[in-house]
């Protein structure tokens, strides 16, 4: 649940933050009511492709429960949920100082132009936001319950959708820069957990090798299936019996990318002014 929430508020926050400014925007430029029911359409729409394509992937998974096909299309969400991550962490991290003078910039040449642009653009910026959400979301869920993930998706949203409001309605006072920099470290361990269970599916399957060389057994003392096995595996990529691959892969991954993560610097206001 914990992984769940955190990765729906990091991805509410930045969807909603995107919807205010395109908002703010219109609203700034008296723009007409058909504009904003472009939005809302472009919005409606990308939201609807993301969970018809979200909910034909986790069928598709699961109809296959059992197989050896399952195991790869597991691993290879594990490694793509990773991909996204990583890529998605730094991404933001340099590209949020700019963000809101490069959307408005997009909305702006969406309104000069005639036909349904604006929703164009609201929907290409918010699907992609829950495209990567959808894909966080399934390679989560193989090791969680519906109700958990349910939970810590609720919980994540209106956190995230509160820290929006907090940041465009009470004076800006929550530092993006510090929430972005927290739950991208954050991110970048769940990644690393991923990436662990993404070598252990291929070990079974025998696309890599090393399954045997089993660093310790601690199932007796938490099993992965208790609650807080749970909880450490999902966050922290606990596992009860590890091969040596997955753990050298966490470290190495966490040893790299967390660290390089923490010293990128964000650009500075005067190259954002210049963009």
């Amino acid at each position: 649940m914990l992984a769940t929430l955190v990765i729906f508020a990091r991805e509410s926050l930045e969807a909603s933050l995107i919807v205010a400014i395109i908002f703010g925007y219109l609203k700034q430029s008296a723009a007409p009511g058909p504009l904003y029911h472009q939005v809302w359409w472009g919005i409606g729409t990308a939201l609807v492709i993301d969970s018809v394509l979200g909910v034909g992937i986790w069928i598709t998974i699961h109809a296959y429960s059992g197989t050896i096909l399952q195991t790869e299309l597991e691993g290879a969400m594990y490694i793509a949920a990773a991909v996204f991550l990583t890529g998605m962490s730094f991404w933001m991290k340099r590209e949020s100082p700019a963000l809101k003078h490069h959307l408005q910039g997009a909305v702006e040449h969406s309104v000069d132009r005639k036909g349904w642009a604006l929703a164009i653009l609201a929907g290409i910026t918010v699907g992609r936001e829950g495209l990567e959400t959808v894909v966080f979301a399934l390679a989560l869920s193989f090791h969680t319950t519906p109700l958990s993930m349910l939970t810590g998706a609720s919980l994540g949203l209106i956190l995230g959708v509160y820290l929006s409001y907090g940041v465009y309605r009470l004076g800006g006072s929550i530092s993006l820069k510090k929430f972005f920099e927290v739950f991208g470290t954050l991110l970048l361990i769940f990644a690393a957990a991923l990436i662990s269970d993404g070598i252990e599916n291929f070990q079974q399957i025998r696309w890599i090798p090393g399954a045997h060389l089993i660093l310790w057994h601690s199932g007796v003392i938490l099993p992965e299936s208790s609650v807080l096995g749970d909880i450490l595996h999902t966050f922290l990529g606990y596992a009860e019996s590890p091969t040596f691959l997955q753990m050298l892969a966490y470290a190495i991954f966490l040893v790299i990318t967390v660290p390089w993560y923490l010293r990128s610097r964000l650009p500075s206001p005067s190259k954002i002014a210049r963009k």
